[in-house]
């Protein structure tokens, strides 16, 4: 399985994060997040996932659970907990305090961005962890761009960060889209197709 990582994440020693590539492997095999697990050193069906309704709730979570009903953002402080979603032209937005330390992994499509989820996820962990923005780095993963939508999400979710008080950002503004070899992409592909999964873990100190 290939994975790539983001250079701002992959430099904290205290994460696990990783963003899947388009490969032979069906990724909507009921053993695929299981799969992906193994792949990073985590034990199978041990993490949380999103239910991803392309809306804007956010859930705290502190044990494994598939699925989580009705959210697209998950939040943690819990180690070796990893948080999952997928994507196939939304982003994977990816959050990391580095002083509590906690993490936030969401899931922002078009209605998910209007809605300001992103936002939403941080103002929790304030609420919750008592996080700093300013001590946040964040990245976008690659997703659908503006040369194939209406919308820029790339920006639009960059914009939330900077108001939510996250100044380090990590924006790849890597289309999937154009690069079909590499990314599934719902829009490119008129209709059902994989999915990229993302995850986010903080490791045990």
């Amino acid at each position: 399985m290939q994975f790539e990582t983001f250079a701002p994440l992959a430099r904290l020693t205290f994460i696990t994060h990783a963003f899947t590539l388009r490969g032979e492997q069906d990724t909507r095999a009921d053993d695929f997040e299981s799969l992906v697990l193994k792949s990073l050193g985590f034990p199978p069906r041990h993490y949380a996932s999103a239910e991803q309704t392309h809306g804007n709730a956010v859930a705290i979570v502190t044990k494994p659970v598939p699925r989580i009903p009705a959210v697209d953002a998950l939040i943690t402080s819990a180690a070796n907990l990893p948080l999952m979603i997928r994507c196939a032209d939304c982003a994977g937005v990816f959050i990391v305090d580095c002083a509590t330390p906690a993490i936030a992994l969401i899931h922002s499509g078009k209605r998910g961005t209007l809605a300001n989820v992103t936002g939403n996820a941080v103002t929790t962990m304030r609420e919750v962890f008592g996080t700093e923005p300013q001590q946040c780095i964040a990245a976008i993963s690659p997703s659908i761009g503006p040369c194939h939508y209406e919308m820029d999400i790339w920006s639009s979710i960059e914009a939330q960060l900077r108001r939510a008080g996250v100044s380090e950002i990590y924006n790849s503004r890597v289309c999937t889209a154009c690069h079909p070899d590499r990314y599934f992409s719902y829009r490119a592909e008129h209709g059902p197709t994989g999915r990229m999964f993302a995850l986010l873990a903080l490791r045990a100190c």
